[in-house]
């Protein structure tokens, strides 16, 4: 300081620290490169699980969309020959077991549920976010409170039918007991018409069950393509 050199030793000083926040700046942008990475790297992961678990979905879906169909023609052959007081065929008693046919949903839930405990904020796109909380918290569960109750109305008309039919074996064909009966039964043929119409619509819920499937995993296919 004597020798004037104050100056000098201020401008190192301050050179110093502009250097060392320098190097901490760039460590923190490390360090959150770093903590982005991971946190896609672990989306794609978790977004790679959600396409397997849809595509599971999607095949039982389609099942089931099968089944209900399959299960409402029986009911329109039945009520045609009931109704017209066509006469009693052994090919019916397909179509009598057909009609009591029920289906299960077995869906594939624990990647979503990996997510919520993780938080939807790790899916960047929002409206892929958005479609996946509307699939799963919206769709399938309207499809499971559709399908219980589907399930009550059936065990009950299983219960009540054993009178009609001389088999308890609703999964393969039945016979009825008297046909002449049966057709002029008014509670079979009231239960034919109602089921109809719950296998018609459960089977047009689960075709957009199956259009947000198929849009989901479009959308999770770009995202993980656009990540690779």
């Amino acid at each position: 300081m004597e020798k004037n050199k104050t100056g000098k030793y201020l401008k190192y000083a301050i050179g110093e620290i502009i250097l060392v926040v320098i190097g901490i700046l760039i460590a923190l942008q490390i360090n959150n490169w770093n903590e982005k990475s991971k946190l896609k790297n672990e989306e794609i992961k978790l977004l790679k699980e959600m396409r397997s678990a849809l595509i599971s979905d999607k095949e039982d879906i389609i099942s089931n969309i099968s089944e209900h169909s399959s299960a409402a023609k029986s009911c329109s052959i039945l009520i045609n020959h009931i109704s017209n007081k066509l006469p009693y065929n052994d090919s019916l008693d397909f179509h009598f077991a057909n009609a009591l046919n029920t289906t299960r949903f077995n869906h594939t839930s624990s990647p979503y549920e990996t997510l919520k405990i993780k938080g939807p904020d790790l899916i960047e796109n929002d409206t892929l976010r958005v479609m996946l909380g509307e699939y799963y918290d919206k769709w399938v569960g309207y499809q499971f409170e559709l399908q219980k109750s589907s399930l009550q109305s059936f065990d009950l008309a299983k219960e009540r039918q054993f009178e009609l039919f001389n088999s308890s074996r609703f999964w393969n064909k039945i016979a009825p007991i008297d046909y002449e009966q049966l057709v002029k039964n008014n509670y079979y043929y009231s239960w034919l018409t109602y089921t109809l119409g719950q296998r018609q619509w459960e089977g047009q819920m689960f075709k957009g069950l199956n259009e947000k499937n198929e849009q989901l995993i479009k959308l999770i296919d770009k995202e993980v393509k656009k990540n690779n």
